[in-house]
């Protein structure tokens, strides 16, 4: 509990070692359940609220311990929640890469050392952690580790020896309390030889670096932005390669096969053509007329042009035609098939197995285990990827 309370304090500090080691899970956690979340916004949020704070505590007890200007809290983690929101609303991996940017900044935090001493003396971190929060209780667990350590040798001695031995004790004891007192780990580096400091001098001195750097951040700029822009260039151009294959779907309406079944959880099933286009098929409302929607003649009922996911892009049906159902003894017409091109059979299987729900002429569909049903046939999941 005292080890959580010191990540939300205000007043204390923190050295390099346990800035960098909150950072680095903030990091990875953050991605890992971003990653796992991808498409709940609410969760994706409730995880951004998290972890923002806690990037912010750590920043501002660095930077006091360092005794640089608070004003230097903001741009990197006003970045990181920037590039936070873009990666939960953009839902694209390559999203990702833009963490490169805050993370550059907040490794700057790790070049200076902790300048702030009490009487001359350096100041005795816990964990790395010094401030009004108690951390006795980790403290002891580490003298009681190091003490396991040692061997006490039998003496045969007098009543001076004891005495001396007391001194000893208590010299001792003065020595190991003024070792933690006025040196870690990481103050004995950073009182012989600074590495970052070093670090930073280069980078400020060294104008390649600094080119190096801004052209690393510049090719991520771009290949990140490169990558979204390929990805929504497939979407803009379907509507003529969809009329063809209508048409070659609508000229052969006989031959048109629907093979592979597979039922999905929410009272649904997918069929494949011998063209590989995705037949979705279910039972609603008697219908008056066999052909709701033809998408080469533009006719027909217009909530059943497209399908629409409550995330993405929708995709255009070809066809959706409504049959005599063998389950009713009067041979209503109630039974749905909406014909897909085999141009968007790939993006069509990836969103049922990613989104939530989807909507096609007027009826809405959970997909919640689509993912796993898609999995486990053959015949779709090549279309899955991860």
């Amino acid at each position: 509990m005292q080890f959580l309370k010191s990540l939300f304090c205000l007043q204390g500090l923190d050295n390099r070692a346990r800035f960098c080691a909150i950072c680095s899970a903030v990091y990875v956690i953050f991605i890992m359940l971003i990653s796992a979340f991808t498409g709940n916004i609410f969760i994706s949020l409730t995880i951004l609220a998290l972890f923002t704070p806690i990037l912010s505590f750590t920043s501002l007890r660095r930077l006091k311990d360092a005794k640089l200007n608070k004003n230097w809290l903001f741009v990197p983690n006003l970045l990181f929640i920037l590039t936070a929101l873009i990666i939960i609303f953009s839902e694209q991996n390559s999203s990702y890469y833009l963490l490169i940017i805050p993370a550059l900044c907040l490794a700057v935090l790790l070049t200076y050392p902790s300048s702030i001493k009490k009487n001359s003396v350096p100041l005795h971190y816990v964990l790395g952690y010094f401030g009004p929060v108690d951390m006795t209780e980790y403290q002891q667990m580490t003298h009681q580790g190091k003490q396991t350590k040692f061997r006490i040798e039998p003496t045969l001695v007098g009543d001076n020896s004891i005495s001396l031995n007391s001194k000893s004790l208590s010299n001792d004891e003065q020595a190991i309390w003024q070792n933690h007192e006025t040196t870690s780990p990481y103050d004995k580096s950073e009182h012989k030889i600074d590495l970052g400091e070093i670090i930073r001098l280069k980078l400020v001195n060294n104008r390649k670096a600094q080119l190096a750097i801004a052209i690393i951040l510049t090719i991520t700029l771009v290949s990140v932005f490169s990558s979204w822009r390929m990805k929504s260039l497939p979407n803009d151009e379907p509507p003529q390669t969809s009329q063809e294959s209508a048409k070659l779907i609508e000229n052969t309406p006989n031959i048109i096969k629907r093979m592979h079944p597979l039922a999905m959880p929410d009272d649904f099933s997918l069929f494949l053509s011998q063209y590989q286009g995705i037949i979705i098929n279910w039972q609603a409302d008697e219908v008056g007329t066999p052909l709701l929607w033809s998408q080469s003649s533009a006719q027909g009922e217009d909530s059943c042009q497209q399908i629409s996911f409550n995330k993405g892009k929708p995709i255009r049906t070809l066809t959706v035609k409504v049959e005599n159902s063998a389950t009713v003894a009067n041979g209503v017409y109630n039974n749905y098939f909406a014909s897909f091109s085999p141009l968007d059979s790939k993006t069509l299987i990836k969103a049922l197995a990613f989104r939530g729900n989807f909507s096609l002429c007027g009826y809405n569909f959970s997909l919640k285990g689509s993912q796993a049903a898609l999995g486990k046939n053959k015949e779709y999941a090549d279309w899955v990827e991860y």
